[in-house]
């Protein structure tokens, strides 16, 4: 549990570096191939949110902007949106990282969501 702990804390104290990302890409953009017949790249979207309310906290795995699978928190599982994906739903290998990002996202909301009440506008 400590060791977890520190990592947490280490993460943490990274979060706000994530802004410098975009700005220290080494590599050049690659240009899309005009040819069909050339493999394309393909896009995996792992999206994690958390609100205050109902469906409090959410997870949704899309590839190339079709949903895959969404996560049930309640009970701890992938739910896939296609009879296909259910094979792939069953493997837990990520499930410590998914409760982690719950876990973060919650806390977040907490320590975080306090400070700026009144002064970040709300959509309702």
């Amino acid at each position: 549990m400590c060791h977890e702990q520190n990592q947490g804390d280490a993460l943490l104290q990274m979060l706000p570096l994530l802004w410098l990302l975009p700005h220290f890409w080494a590599v050049p953009e690659a240009h899309t191939p005009v040819w069909r017949d050339v493999q394309q790249n393909h896009t995996f979207m792992h999206s994690v949110y958390c609100q205050d309310g109902s469906t409090s906290t959410g997870l949704s795995e899309a590839c190339d902007e079709d949903q895959l699978f969404f996560f049930d928190f309640s009970q701890n599982t992938r739910v896939p949106s296609r009879q296909e994906f259910a094979d792939w739903a069953q493997e837990q290998g990520d499930a410590r990282a998914t409760l982690f990002d719950k876990a973060l996202c919650e806390m977040k909301i907490q320590q975080i969501g306090p400070q700026l009440d009144g002064k970040v506008p709300v959509s309702r």
